[in-house]
């Protein structure tokens, strides 16, 4: 081919430049392969982490009441729902326990174990002590980690719950639990019969987790039950929905930046093709002379940017992948505190970010070659030879 046997001698005529260029297009990709790869860990595991923390859905009782009612009829309603794994109701109430001079306030859950570790796997987040111990109902309690810390207790101690309207109950700690998220300081977990005759409610409860077989169904199972039930039912979206819309902000954001990286490595290919351009004026004028046409000339430089972004993007997605696998070789440790209980930086390496870094470089490089394509398509031939 005419055209690319001309670009190829024009990019080897300018080794050094040409040189440049290439490592300006290969560290675009190679950070933004990086950063796609950091940024897909840390959605997924914020996503996963968020799933498998929380019911798919969770029922919540009718507008202007308090309880569910009569919510066994109601569990073997939501038993039978096509996708439905799993069901846990649960009694929420407000409480302080107390540990000789110290004092914290907590959201008392009371559960069936059985139950909410289907739906929600809490026993995985089991430092100390055994989830099942408060199967029966009785007096003990498993609460968080920093909870434990706070009121400087251990498995075996004895604390006392402070409940609006009742009197003060002891409570056994049976196990202490660590999710690496603020519940470790303000959730404890009890026998929920236990916790309804402590609140004198009877035979009801505040809400029920649900746990479906696909997790993207809940949003429209939980408008089916909304509309079936007329209990308020909220699928883990709508529970999450700052957490989603903070994660589609970020990706923006990211984005913007990758438009900035790829531009600065484009102005380089650029700058390339145009010190070509102005060298070769006299073998333009010469090839359009000889009859070679205007849209063969604009191709020839078209195809010199296509050929500096394609090394460019080869080299940067080596680059991107070995860097990304050396980065996921090593825990980088971040505090929990402040990312959702994730407590190291994850790296997910998916082929989906090496097409779009490849595809978008591309791009800017054959856009960045359109101008001095452009410029040496549209001399005068007579003009060209005479510069010369």
């Amino acid at each position: 081919m005419f055209e690319l046997d001309v670009a190829t001698r024009h990019i080897k005529s300018r080794r050094r430049q040409t040189l440049f260029s290439i490592i300006a297009v290969s560290l675009a990709v190679g950070i933004i392969i990086i950063f796609m790869s950091m940024m897909s860990g840390y959605t997924s595991i914020l996503i996963d982490s968020t799933i498998e923390n929380q019911a798919h859905i969770t029922i919540m009782p009718k507008e202007g009441e308090d309880y569910i009612h009569l919510y066994h009829g109601l569990e073997n309603h939501i038993y039978d729902l096509e996708g439905v794994e799993s069901v846990s109701s649960y009694f929420q109430g407000e409480a302080a326990l107390q540990y000789k001079h110290n004092a914290e306030g907590v959201l008392l859950y009371g559960i069936n174990p059985e139950d909410e570790n289907r739906v929600v796997n809490r026993e995985k987040y089991l430092l100390a002590g055994e989830f099942a111990s408060i199967e029966n109902p009785g007096s003990r309690i498993i609460i968080g980690y920093k909870l434990a810390k706070n009121l400087e207790m251990e498995v075996g101690d004895t604390v006392t719950a402070q409940i609006p309207g009742a009197e003060p109950a002891d409570f056994t700690i049976t196990g202490i639990f660590q999710t690496g998220t603020p519940v470790d300081e303000t959730m404890a977990f009890v026998n929920l019969e236990r916790l309804q005759d402590l609140y004198g409610s009877g035979d009801v409860i505040t809400g029920m987790g649900i746990k479906l077989s696909d997790a993207y169904a809940a949003e429209e199972l939980a408008n089916g039950i909304d509309r079936e039930t007329g209990y308020d039912a909220i699928s883990w979206m709508e529970q999450n929905a700052e957490i989603l819309t903070l994660l589609e902000t970020s990706e923006s954001m990211v984005y913007f930046f990758y438009v900035i990286i790829f531009g600065i490595s484009g102005f380089g290919v650029a700058n390339v093709l145009i010190m070509i351009v102005m060298e070769k004026v006299g073998e333009i004028g010469m090839l359009m002379a000889m009859g070679t046409s205007r849209r063969s000339i604009m191709l020839i430089f078209l195809l010199e940017a296509g050929i500096l972004g394609m090394a460019g993007v080869i080299i940067g997605c080596i680059l991107g992948y070995v860097a990304s696998l050396a980065i996921a070789s090593i825990t980088i440790p971040i505090p929990p505190e402040m990312y959702f209980g994730m407590d190291h930086l994850p790296v997910v390496i998916e082929l989906e970010n090496f097409i779009s870094a490849s595809v978008f470089a591309m791009v800017i490089n054959i856009i960045a070659g359109v101008f001095p394509a452009r410029r040496a398509s549209k001399m005068d031939p007579v003009e060209a030879i005479y510069s010369v």
